[in-house]
């Protein structure tokens, strides 16, 4: 114990309503505190005097006949006690205001916890959201890299079998003065206008603009086909449909037009196919 706790106790230590345990350690403080011991005396001799400072009165005729009745009667271990001269011990004061400061302290301690619990689950929430965010990130770019992939697939497989194709015919592009390593193949087959593009060596695009393919039959206008964008190393691989007009003799040339296409080229032609 600190202290002020041996201060508190030494009221009740004069009145002999210690318990047994705490009035050894309050007089073991006492033989090293002379502060207490001072305050202890003092106490002690004040409790003293107020016997002597009483007026004695003299009892009225009731009390007396009550005293007589009690005598007369069978003595019990308390009554005994008192004729006796024994001192009846006084039951030991609680300590209230330790005690509800003690409760003070541990419910503030317990609210202090519960704030400091929240904030740490709140940061785990707060990082746990965070990671799944990133998962469901990465989760939808796989997904989208795998679509990808498998249009690439689809792609690959319908110009194998276009290849394969007893009616299939197959057209060469050249690169222009403008893309001279550029090259290109365009199959087709002959009954239904089917076709795939391939294309190797083709520049970049600017980020507005893009590839158009173009077929031009004699005599014909140009009409317009897909528009695409190569990859990193100038390759492309699409499908088309090859119009009924131009399945007999047409050129088929690339050009390079804005994003959202032509409907007449304005570009620099970058592949072509001979002319018949």
């Amino acid at each position: 114990m600190e202290h002020q706790d041996y201060q508190q106790l030494l009221v009740p230590h004069s009145l002999d309503a210690l318990e047994v345990s705490e009035a050894r350690e309050l007089e073991a403080h006492l033989e090293t505190c002379a502060e207490c011991r001072a305050e202890f005396v003092a106490l002690r001799d004040g409790l003293a005097l107020l016997a002597y400072t009483a007026e004695p009165a003299e009892p009225r005729p009731e009390v007396r006949a009550r005293i007589l009745e009690s005598v007369r009667a069978p003595q019990s271990d308390h009554a005994g006690a008192v004729l006796t001269g024994q001192v009846v011990p006084l039951k030991p004061r609680a300590n209230w205001n330790v005690w509800t400061m003690g409760l003070r302290v541990a419910a503030s301690l317990a609210f202090v916890a519960l704030l400091i619990g929240l904030v740490v689950l709140w940061r785990r929430e707060v990082k746990l959201q965070q990671e799944v965010a990133q998962l469901n990130r990465q989760l939808s770019t796989q997904q989208h890299e795998l679509v990808r992939d498998r249009d690439v697939l689809a792609r690959q497989r319908e110009a194998l079998a276009l290849l394969n194709s007893p009616d299939a015919k197959r057209m060469e592009l050249a690169g222009s003065e403008t893309a001279q390593n550029a090259r290109g193949s365009f199959v087709y087959d002959q009954k239904t206008g089917k076709a795939v593009f391939v294309a190797d060596g083709l520049p970049a695009t600017p980020a507005d603009k893009a590839y158009e393919l173009w077929f031009i039959p004699k005599a014909h206008s140009p009409m317009p086909g897909r528009i695409f964008t190569v990859d990193s190393s100038g390759h492309a691989l699409l499908p088309e449909q090859m119009p009924a007009d131009a399945m007999g003799n047409a050129v088929i040339a690339i050009t390079l037009e804005p994003k959202r296409g032509s409907a007449v080229p304005t570009g620099a032609i970058y592949l072509s196919s001979p002319k018949s």
